[in-house]
């Protein structure tokens, strides 16, 4: 019996012991899952995708899965990648608040999002093609540990916080960073880690990337940046928008994005003002970090007090938008803001004045085949238009005009023909219309239209320069109190016949290569005040050798 029961202790020895060791891997096998399973649900975190704009043009690819149509909003994780095209306008908000904004054609993959109470949290992003924005927080923001982690196909870059970077799978642009800079690894190089510092980009193009892997210094690639860079519109826009405090709006393709104003305050026009003069006032104030002001594109002085102010031109459009950028030293969009007022300006244009052969709503009786009207044109005239026809002899700025009214040509036929006139200046704004009429008969006497003489023709000068003044002063102008002057000039021997004003000279004989024209207030030829004759010389074909205009100033 003795023997029986010392043979049963040891067995029971071996159970327990084999039951303790049972029980002590399912307490560590257990203890292993529920740290896992903690792992997994305090670890991960999601990232949050905003559509600013083409919503249509986001898509997002769950967990490798067939690319599907995105919607704001929308809650992203490891593994879950994100794609824009055309002009979609795309965010990304990780747990920490940085904040990515993606450019279009971007393909961007989520590697780790992960937060951790006690050591060390991650954020990572592979960029598979195109570009993205990465702004960083400050540690007012986010002060726990974190390595946040821009992965391409040629490098790896570690960003610190307060931070400002554009990335591409070949560029590192780095507008600020704190500390050192961005901690980049280089694929392939013998010395990988380059730092690129605030202010600086690193260029990784194939050919670059050749020379670092055959042994190339990495920082041979590292320059500062230069204006050309700033000027990016992606990366100026993405400043503007990331650089301080946003809040994005929510829903599929749409945005509503307020902009901390502390930089730019626009103080006039107001938004949807309606301004009923030529020109509106835009003026505002800025802070110190601002160096440049930008109204659609103008540089605006800005004042020792911080304020500017500038009297903008408006067109003859009703809507009228107006942008309003401050950039700071580097050329970098710090704010802007948008305007758009109506215009209810109408702007008044004086207009012609018909020197022959009468008045303004004056009408000629004639049986003559061809008459030349003349006129005054305002000052600010840019083109003269009658009955719709631009006159193509008129320079903008001349104070005098004409325009033949001919049967050959065939702008006047038998019966009443009425010739109406008006200004265009140099905006587009026309005058009030004015009017002559001349009846044309085949009856009666046609004095000094026979057969020989030739039919009148409005052809660009053929000998410009051959026509001058002599006296009684030379030149283009003068200013007398006479009541009565003789106009003394000469022209070349081509010459058949001189008008003035549309008169034609009846003492000039053709190829003589003096003129002369009484101006006369007692002849009805001169006024108080300027008058202005046009001189025009013909050959004996009708058309026209040169133009001269002369400016008698009477001041009696």
């Amino acid at each position: 019996m003795i023997g029986s029961t010392e043979q049963k202790k040891p067995r029971a020895i071996m159970r327990l012991l084999i039951l303790v060791l049972a029980l002590l891997i399912a307490w560590y096998l257990v203890t292993k899952v529920l740290a896992l399973f903690d792992y997994s649900i305090g670890k991960k975190t999601a990232t949050t995708l905003n559509i600013r704009s083409g919503g249509e043009n986001v898509q997002v690819s769950l967990q490798g899965a067939e690319w599907q149509r995105a919607e704001s909003n929308l809650r992203l994780y490891v593994g879950d990648a994100v794609s824009t095209r055309g002009n979609a306008d795309a965010l990304l908000t990780f747990f920490d608040g940085t904040r990515v904004r993606l450019d279009k054609d971007t393909d961007a993959v989520i590697e780790k999002s992960e937060s951790v109470e006690q050591g060390t949290s991650s954020v990572s992003l592979r960029i598979r093609s195109g570009r993205l924005w990465l702004s960083s927080p400050t540690p007012e923001t986010f002060s726990g540990s974190i390595v946040r982690t821009v992965i391409t196909k040629n490098y790896s870059a570690d960003i610190p916080q307060s931070s400002h970077v554009l990335f591409s799978p070949a560029t590192i642009v780095v507008l600020h960073a704190a500390g050192a800079g961005v901690i980049t690894n280089i694929n392939g190089a013998a010395n990988p880690a380059v730092i690129v510092g605030e202010g600086q980009y690193l260029s990784l193009t194939d050919d670059a990337m050749k020379l670092i892997a055959s042994g190339k210094d990495p920082y041979d690639f590292r320059d500062p940046l230069t204006p050309q860079i700033l000027k990016d519109e992606f990366l100026a826009t993405s400043y503007a928008l990331l650089s301080q405090n946003t809040v994005i709006g929510s829903g599929s393709g749409s945005t509503a994005t307020e902009v901390d104003s502390a930089d730019l305050t626009v103080l006039s026009p107001e938004n949807h003002a309606d301004i009923t003069t030529k020109t509106v006032t835009v003026s505002g104030r800025v802070s110190t970090r601002v160096a440049l002001v930008l109204v659609n594109g103008q540089s605006i002085p800005i004042q020792k007090d911080r304020s500017f102010s500038v009297d903008m031109s408006l067109g003859r459009e009703v809507k009228t938008m107006l942008h309003i950028e401050a950039q700071d030293l580097q050329g970098i969009t710090l704010s802007a803001v948008d305007r758009t007022i109506t215009s209810s300006f109408v702007a008044t244009v004086d207009p012609v004045r018909f020197k022959s052969p009468v008045a303004s709503g004056g009408t000629l009786t004639t049986s003559q085949r061809e008459v030349e009207i003349t006129g005054e044109a305002p000052v600010g005239a840019a083109a003269i238009v009658m009955n719709e026809y631009k006159l193509q002899l008129f320079k903008p700025g001349s104070r005098t005009w004409s325009y033949l009214a001919s049967t050959v040509l065939g702008n006047m036929v038998v019966g009443k023909n009425t010739y109406t006139v008006y200004v265009l200046d140099s905006d587009g704004n026309r005058s009030p219309a004015r009017s002559i009429s001349i009846v044309f008969s085949l009856t009666g006497s046609e004095s000094g239209t026979g057969t020989d003489v030739p039919p009148l023709k409005q052809n660009p000068p053929l000998t410009p320069g051959s026509l001058s003044v002599t006296g009684p002063e030379p030149g283009t102008e003068m200013t007398t109190d006479k009541k009565e002057l003789v106009l003394e000039g000469t022209t070349s021997p081509e010459t058949n016949s001189i008008s003035v004003n549309g008169y034609t000279l009846s003492l000039y004989l053709p190829g003589k290569a003096t003129w002369n024209y009484i101006a006369s207030t007692d002849l009805q030829t001169m006024k108080r005040g300027r008058n202005v004759y046009r001189v025009v010389s013909r050959n004996k074909d009708g058309e026209i050798l040169d133009v001269l205009e002369y400016t008698i100033n009477f001041r009696p």
